[in-house]
């Protein structure tokens, strides 16, 4: 099981903003922060919110349960992230991400050494 948490890093950055930072109480591995970074392009707030989505999920599935004068809510933990969520979600409404596009048309300089090169366009006069 691995955890590490430096924060200029964007797995960091993820477990700083769910916040899943502390390494004697942690919620998910480097591997499923990294998957949520994966799957989202390096957005470290859309990954957040995924991961904040997915952990209210894991805890909602787990009974509520009193022992001893001890007891444990884990719709507590899945309230508290799913709001965190919601949070991030609404933040990020308006925000800006980069994407890189590749153009690739009978414009383009990458045409030159594609299939277009060879192509022939009829008009019909």
């Amino acid at each position: 099981m691995a955890f590490t948490y430096v924060l200029t890093t964007n797995r960091g950055k993820v477990r700083f903003l769910i916040p899943d930072n502390d390494s004697d109480n942690y919620d998910l591995e480097d591997a499923e922060v990294d998957y949520f970074l994966s799957q989202r392009g390096n957005n470290v707030k859309a990954a957040a919110v995924d991961a904040c989505k997915w952990l209210a999920r894991k805890y909602s599935k787990i009974a509520d349960f009193s022992e001893g004068g001890l007891s444990y809510k884990a719709s507590g933990r899945a309230e508290v992230f799913a709001k965190r969520a919601a949070e991030l979600e609404k933040e990020s409404q308006g925000s800006y991400s980069t994407v890189t596009l590749t153009r690739e048309d009978g414009y383009s300089e990458e045409a030159s050494d594609s299939e277009y090169e060879s192509r022939t366009v009829y008009i019909k006069v």
